[in-house]
């Protein structure tokens, strides 16, 4: 696992909302709420998977420094390990889900990528019927499984996300067959590129260890992301950059050198192309906020 917040980084502000299995679902009801609300937290990170459903009021998320305040009939996708903080509205009614990865069969990046930005969905009104018939389906299984038995409810959760991949697609010009003939090398790129950002910085790199060609991998992140691949790797590493920039110890120049970057002014010329700031007034603008 990549390396962002550690208990030897005191200023590093530290999740604990550790879940007690592998699934979790929390009711976003008027206590929890008011709770959220009073103990508001600082940025933190979990290591579970989050999805988060605001079906009345609105809510402020801030995502890797990014904070965009979303209104009601909203999905929100929390992937493992990015900096968020959640804060809803005095009157958001809403459920989420928590999990862990392993509770999957086959997990999939399409939805909890590390690159992509924000993932949020506003739905449709007809979408919002067959959303709620979802969980409601998961509340029943998971008050009433037997929790040495959870296959039932870990095939309803896949389900459920496979929906929620199929209502993204639908603002995509994907096409059902190439989803089903890429979607395993979109995943496989997805954990390279998790394994090893750091340190291979090359689109042959990752067309190799994929068995593929250099056009044929640009073709799929292109088909997914809109993006070439040497975008998607620098917007990695820059998404690390904007963590470790706000909410840990190390200096700039650290970071640069931590995320393979040999001269710092490279690091700032990158990300100020994917920023729109140097990394020094990406931190002051971000304090100061």
């Amino acid at each position: 696992m990549n390396r962002l917040i550690t208990k030897t980084d005191p200023q590093v502000v530290k999740d604990f909302e550790e879940i007690p299995a592998q699934f979790l679902i929390v009711e976003l009801d008027e206590g929890t709420v008011a709770q959220i609300r009073h103990n508001k937290k600082p940025p933190h990170r979990h290591f579970y998977q989050e999805i988060i459903w605001v079906r009345q009021g609105s809510a402020e998320h801030l995502l890797d420094g990014d904070i965009i305040e979303f209104p009601a009939q909203t999905l929100l996708i929390i992937p493992k390990g990015r900096i968020h903080r959640f804060v809803p509205s005095v009157d958001c009614l809403g459920c989420a889900i928590r999990f862990k990865e392993e509770f999957l069969a086959n997990p999939s990046h399409l939805l909890f990528s590390q690159f992509t930005g924000h993932t949020a969905m506003q739905l449709t009104q007809e979408q919002t019927a067959g959303i709620e018939a979802y969980f409601s389906l998961l509340r029943c299984e998971y008050k009433h499984a037997d929790p040495y038995q959870l296959q039932a409810l870990s095939h309803l959760l896949a389900a459920f996300i496979a929906k929620l991949e199929e209502l993204r697609l639908l603002h995509s010009r994907m096409v059902p067959q190439d989803f089903t003939r890429t979607l395993c090398i979109w995943n496989r790129f997805n954990s390279l590129i998790e394994q090893k950002f750091k340190t291979e910085h090359a689109v042959s790199y990752y067309a190799s260890e994929l068995g593929l060609s250099s056009r044929k991998l640009g073709e799929v992140v292109k088909l997914y992301t809109g993006k070439y691949v040497s975008d998607v790797i620098d917007e990695r590493q820059i998404t690390e950059a904007k963590r470790l920039i706000l909410f840990s110890t190390r200096t700039i120049k650290e970071i640069a050198f931590e995320l393979g970057f040999e001269e710092h002014s490279y690091f700032s010329k990158v990300f100020k192309k994917l920023t729109g700031s140097s990394p020094s007034d990406f931190k002051n603008n971000s304090l100061s906020a």
